[in-house]
């Protein structure tokens, strides 16, 4: 006897049901997450293309570093950038991997990074226009120009869009869909207006 719900073939043997169809909505966020990603790049790699401008910065920190020291440092930070970088691309394409195949906490952990990507973009911003970059400086070290501020609000809406067409409603309906494929010996759940 099948289950309820269950397609059978002529020989009353159980049909496998069809793979859910990845939205294009979906396909669209996994671009943008990796989008976001290699703007991320981008910047690293304009702002260590001003080499005496980092080493600048390296001296004003440690004004006690011998020149050798200082190019040191400076090629270090630009390996651990970029090796940085390349482990967080790694890790959105991934989740962007899990979440094409329906995977939900996938899509969770991605609203989670886009969630604290657009709260630093916001305080940058924030802080860049409020009290100006020299203030950010004296206060934390750390000097943020307009560039850094256009970069966060590019990446910004990026991640802001990515999280948009991860919950449109034909995305749910895959999430659902997926859900309910990967449940063994369970009849198809309702899915919308209609069985999936």
């Amino acid at each position: 006897m099948t289950e309820l719900g269950r397609q059978v073939d002529a020989f009353g043997r159980p049909v496998p049901e069809q793979e859910p169809t990845v939205p294009q909505s979906l396909l669209l966020a996994r671009w943008l997450w990796i989008g976001a990603v290699l703007i991320g790049v981008v910047q690293a790699f304009i702002q260590f293309v001003d080499r005496p401008r980092l080493i600048a910065e390296l001296r004003q920190l440690q004004p006690q570093m011998s020149q050798q020291d200082l190019d040191a440092a400076a090629n270090s930070g630009i390996m651990f950038t970029f090796l940085l970088k390349a482990m967080i691309l790694m890790v959105y394409l991934l989740l962007a991997k899990r979440m094409l195949e329906g995977r939900n906490w996938a899509r969770v952990v991605l609203t989670v990074f886009g969630g604290f990507g657009v709260f630093n973009a916001l305080i940058t911003v924030l802080m860049v226009s409020v009290v100006g970059p020299a203030v950010v400086r004296e206060l934390s070290g750390v000097a943020i120009t307009g560039m850094d501020a256009v970069f966060a609000l590019l990446v910004m809406v990026v991640e802001v869009a990515a999280i948009v067409f991860m919950y449109r409603p034909e995305s749910n309906l895959f999430f659902r869909a997926a859900r309910n494929r990967r449940r063994p010996g369970h009849p198809p759940r309702p899915v919308g207006n209609g069985w999936s």
